[in-house]
């Protein structure tokens, strides 16, 4: 558990800062024109070599957050409904917080229940398409057994 949790942190860390960066790069493109790699009041704030620092931590331990928590899932003694849930809301908050503090988007109710809305619904859209294929999968699994199965009945007679 300790491994996978080290391992997909990592590689969430690097994820999460990469696509920091392009969320960046989008927002700006689309509000201001630019093509900007922070915010400018993050800019204004920390300078522009700090900002990027900051942003890429910030935007890392989103992704930390993000791909450690696919983790949760690992817990046998979970539903797979807590562990959804649990995984939703944390990745809800890591973003509200990194997305406040790295000014991706301006701290007010309408601002951050648009972007909680945006969050939940892409996390139950790719929910919803992992279930469905886990599910042909799993179906296509039983079938090969049962063929399996069979096959072994009759070779046996």
């Amino acid at each position: 558990m300790k491994k996978c949790l080290v391992k997909k942190s990592l590689i969430g860390f690097v994820v999460g800062a990469f696509i920091g960066h392009l969320i960046t790069l989008l927002v700006n493109h689309l509000s201001l024109g630019e093509l900007l790699i922070c915010m400018p009041k993050l800019t204004e704030s920390c300078g522009q070599t700090g900002a990027v620092v900051v942003q890429t931590v910030f935007a890392g331990i989103f992704g930390m957050i993000s791909f450690g928590g696919m983790c949760l899932f690992d817990i046998e003694e979970w539903s797979l409904l807590r562990a959804s849930t649990v995984h939703c809301m944390l990745i809800l908050l890591s973003f509200l917080i990194s997305g406040l503090l790295l000014h991706w988007f301006s701290f007010g109710l309408i601002p951050i229940l648009i972007v909680s809305g945006f969050i939940i619904f892409a996390y139950a859209l790719i929910w919803l398409i992992m279930y469905a294929v886990w599910k042909t999968e799993i179906r296509q699994m039983n079938l090969l057994a049962q063929e399996y199965k069979k096959s072994a009945e009759t070779d046996s007679k």
